[in-house]
């Protein structure tokens, strides 16, 4: 377990900073990223907080984000739930799936989700035995 260069109590406080934050997604990323960066884990954050760690996984995620998906989520034209699984592409295919998005490919956010986790699976290194 990497050693934490925040006490407790004043990581505690940071989390209690981005939950004000709850309506602007990168911002509040940028927030818990500090404690990302101090050591923390998405687990760890979301009991300091009480928020669910898939949510803070989230959040954490966005920062991966490339900056055309940043924008694409401040203007309103990309759905939080869907960044987060773009963000966990490698950058150029999250642009493909930026662009993708913003033409209109997909039926719903939802079927750009399972478009963007197949790729997700398809760039994950294959394991032979």
């Amino acid at each position: 377990m990497p050693a934490k260069i925040l006490p407790a109590h004043i990581a505690a406080a940071i989390t209690q900073e981005a939950a004000k934050y709850e309506n602007s997604p990168l911002r509040q990323a940028r927030v818990l990223g500090v404690l990302a960066s101090a050591g923390y884990s998405a687990r760890e954050i979301a009991g300091l907080g009480g928020t669910p760690w898939d949510r803070v996984e989230l959040r954490l995620a966005l920062l991966r984000l490339v900056d055309e998906g940043k924008g694409a989520i401040d203007e309103g034209a990309l759905p939080v739930d869907l960044a987060g699984c773009i963000a966990r592409l490698s950058e150029a295919n999250q642009r493909l799936m930026l662009t993708r998005w913003l033409r209109g490919d997909f039926r719903s956010a939802r079927h750009a989700e399972r478009y963007a986790l197949a790729i997700e699976a398809d760039e994950q290194p294959q394991v032979s035995f």
